[in-house]
């Protein structure tokens, strides 16, 4: 076993909290800030109470769990003793990025040493998407390249935490154009973050639009689908129910842009694999000939930005 006995990790998620073989403290951070209600003026029990109701709605995630959850992981958080060492272990994507910003925006002020684990390739696994690729001894031998956190990647983390969750998007092309950017991938995150904004001629961010593009070659399974979106999407750290809640907002509408034969996963039933089919309207948007916002609306959130339109 390697690492310090005094050493606090915090890695994402349970497939790594599994296989990391090192001494110290361990808080398995379970979130998902690449999706749901954020905003930089919300104190944490709003922003539990918001994210947990939409969950519930999009992933049928029980709020309650949810709630307490959450609120674990922030006491863990906010109990780390003054003068504690702190290694983030975090991928390069969308998704560990957006965690990253949170957790150094929440201990940037805390009298600690923060260090990191991050990495974007490995040798021999192609192509990589995350460090549950790795085995355990892997993982753990990663440790030795651990980086000492500077107070200018400090800095980047807590303006783009503000910009991720302010309610115009415009506050993300600024921070991108006028920050140093010395966290090596957090610019490519917030760039990739873009993608997930409606354009302005289909009305279907970048996405949606590689999916309805892949449905519009044959049918698929929902397994399928995803497998293939990830393989584009190398950057995104998209999960199979972040991608189910997207494709359930395209199923829904009268007419809708996809049908469904059966149910898609979320969380009681996360193994679901139904197959998915274009509808006509699904291709007039494509063709430019209809607009989706006009067909099915929309209730997302990008960040800190609500996305809206009624549907009919």
């Amino acid at each position: 076993m390697i690492g310090g006995a005094d050493m606090i990790h915090i890695v994402n998620g349970d497939e790594v909290g599994k296989k990391l073989n090192v001494e110290g403290d361990m808080i398995v951070w379970r979130e998902m800030y690449d999706m749901g209600p954020l905003h930089c003026s919300w104190n944490s029990e709003e922003m539990i109470s918001r994210r947990a109701a939409f969950f519930e709605e999009k992933l049928e995630i029980p709020s309650p769990l949810f709630i307490r959850n959450c609120r674990n992981q922030e006491m863990k958080l906010e109990g780390i003793p003054e003068g504690s060492e702190i290694c983030l272990w975090m991928e390069h994507d969308r998704y560990d990025q957006t965690m990253l910003m949170y957790l150094l925006h929440k201990l940037a002020d805390k009298n600690v040493s923060l260090y990191m684990v991050t990495i974007d390739r490995y040798p021999g696994i192609e192509p990589f998407y995350g460090l549950g690729q790795l085995d355990s001894k892997q993982l753990s031998d990663l440790f030795v390249y651990r980086q000492q956190l500077s107070s200018d990647q400090l800095v980047e983390a807590q303006s783009g935490w503000k910009a991720y969750t302010s309610k115009n998007n415009q506050d993300v092309f600024q921070w991108l154009n006028d920050e140093e950017h010395p966290l090596p991938f957090l610019k490519q995150a917030m760039e990739t973050h873009l993608d997930y904004f409606p354009s302005a001629e289909k009305g279907l961010n970048k996405v949606e639009h590689l999916m309805l593009e892949l449905l519009k070659e044959k049918v698929m399974t929902f397994r399928d689908l995803f497998h293939r979106v990830s393989e584009y999407r190398v950057n995104d750290g998209l999960s199979d129910l972040h991608t189910a809640a997207l494709l359930k907002e395209m199923c829904t509408g009268n007419p809708p842009l996809l049908s469904v034969e059966g149910a898609l996963p979320d969380f009681e039933n996360a193994e679901a694999n139904p197959r998915l089919f274009m509808t006509p309207e699904g291709k007039d948007v494509l063709a430019n000939k209809q607009d989706r916002l006009e067909l099915v609306g929309i209730d997302w959130w990008a960040g800190g930005v609500r996305l809206y339109k009624s549907r009919h």
